[in-house]
């Protein structure tokens, strides 16, 4: 009899000390957000202008990244938060047979029509978030199943282990290491706009000890943070930062206004957030699975512990790849 709260494959997912911080850490950001405008979020001209304008550069990026990963072509994957499908489409152009989950309408609409743009391999779009998808919806399982900096999610454990169920190979996640520019901006200009500290993301140290707490012991190695946005002009980076930060009245503007006149810098592109961030690849190979051994779609505790998963023990490999 496993002990109450195991899970047959993850040896230690009853112990819970950090993905209750990771929790706590989503739930603050959640009650900072209630302030945060979904206007920028649902506005397809924004959404365009900030994740296509420099589309060249996210397709090297995206090369690059598949590369990594070592995703063979016509392999089956599963993009989690797939966005515009900066990742899908450019492994759907390499004949993977790709299944994206979307909850935003507009990223939606964008990632198929990127996808028709390129005229690659049709992507199956799932429109919900990860936390409503069942492993019945998904199917057999993936050979790469990956979250690129998509897994805003508060029980981080449910999510993890859904990923980890759902793949015959390898588990790759991106996340922040340390805070995103974005967020340093919130930071430093939230309290004035809003009279509240922001609270940032839980970052990938607490992912990478609530997976060994759960007994996958993942690799992980230090990239570089996204490049920062361009912008033509100091006004254009308030405009797309007061829809996100839900700027309602003039005096609101005019702070965050000040703030980019101080901290913008000019480069030969435009203005761009000075600072650094740092992200992080961690990766598992999860164990083989056939389809007939998911026996539910749920993947609570204790319906989950009758599934018949083995596991895999790997040593972790921790690597510094920034320069």
């Amino acid at each position: 009899m496993p002990p109450e709260g195991s899970v047959p494959g993850i040896p230690n997912y009853g112990q819970t000390y950090w993905r209750d911080r990771w929790r706590q850490k989503s739930l603050a950001l959640l009650e900072t957000r209630k302030s945060e405008g979904n206007s920028f979020w649902n506005d397809k001209k924004a959404i365009k202008s900030h994740f296509i304008r420099d589309l060249n550069e996210w397709r090297d990026t995206a090369e690059t990244r598949i590369a990594g990963m070592g995703i063979r072509d016509g392999s089956r994957v599963l993009d989690i938060g797939a966005g515009t499908g900066v990742l899908s489409v450019p492994l759907a152009a390499h004949g993977c047979e790709v299944t994206a989950v979307e909850p935003s309408p507009v990223m939606g609409e964008t990632l198929l029509e990127y996808q028709r743009e390129e005229k690659c391999r049709e992507i199956t779009l799932i429109p919900k978030r990860w936390e409503d998808v069942t492993l019945q919806e998904l199917g057999a399982p993936f050979d790469t199943v990956i979250a690129s900096y998509s897994l805003m999610v508060t029980d981080i454990g449910e999510a993890v282990l859904k990923m980890h169920q759902s793949c015959r190979g390898t588990v790759h996640i991106f996340w922040f290491l340390t805070q995103p520019l974005w967020a340093q901006v919130n930071a430093g200009v939230w309290k004035k706009l809003h009279g509240t500290d922001f609270c940032g993301e839980p970052t990938a140290d607490c992912l990478w000890q609530a997976l060994y707490e759960m007994g996958i012991y993942a690799n992980l190695a230090v990239e570089p943070g996204c490049d920062p946005a361009v912008y033509p002009s100091p006004e254009d980076a308030v405009t797309e930062f007061s829809g996100r930060m839900n700027c309602t009245t003039p005096e609101q503007v005019d702070i965050l206004r000040e703030y980019f006149r101080r901290t913008l810098k000019k480069t030969e592109k435009g203005y761009i957030v000075d600072g650094r961030a740092l992200g992080a690849h961690i990766w598992w190979n999860a164990p083989d699975q056939r389809q007939e051994n998911i026996k539910t779609e749920s993947v609570d505790q204790e319906k989950s512990s009758d599934s018949n998963h083995g596991s895999s023990v790997y040593h972790p490999v921790i690597k510094t790849t920034i320069s």
